[in-house]
């Protein structure tokens, strides 16, 4: 072998490798002394070139699919239910906690004003804990009571007005 081939050999196999090994040591000892969320995925992917993607989770869900489509071949929109009744809701990023928020609670960004709203977490759960809320908040636009119902239309409009949002 020649000094060139010997070199070449030892900087693909032996050099490039070299900073990917000592990362994943450095984490192994981190994991070791107790530190806890170590990540080193995406240094090791940025070390071996790779590129981050342009579109985000949050921009991949919020997009409608093609095959989304009502029987007229229409696009269904976001929020529209579809022939079984599914709706796509919009997704919106979790506010990361900051050194004075209130770890009771999480900022989310409200899709339809663009306000930020504070949603209440469960007895136990910290703000640092969570990945993910589905919030849920139903329009009742009208409530009718059949004539032969043993419910009458006093107690849902009691119902309604107790439970309202």
């Amino acid at each position: 072998m020649t000094s060139k081939r010997v070199w070449s050999f030892l900087r693909k196999y032996v050099l490039a490798p070299l900073p990917i090994l000592l990362l994943f040591i450095g984490a192994v000892v981190l994991v070791v002394l107790g530190v806890k969320n170590v990540q080193v995925g995406g240094l090791i992917g940025r070390l071996l070139g790779r590129k981050e993607g342009s579109r985000s989770a949050i921009d991949v869900a919020n997009s409608i699919p093609e095959d989304r489509v009502d029987e007229r071949g229409t696009l269904i929109p976001m929020g529209a239910p579809d022939g079984r009744g599914v709706t796509q809701a919009r997704v919106v990023p979790i506010q990361k906690p900051g050194l004075f928020d209130d770890p009771d609670k999480v900022k989310v960004t409200d899709p339809d004003s663009g306000d930020t709203v504070d949603v209440d977490l469960p007895t136990g759960v910290k703000a640092k804990d969570v990945d993910q809320v589905v919030i849920v908040t139903p329009e009742v636009t009208a409530v009718t009571v059949k004539s032969d119902s043993k419910v009458s239309a006093e107690d849902v409009d009691t119902l309604l007005d107790k439970y309202a949002l």
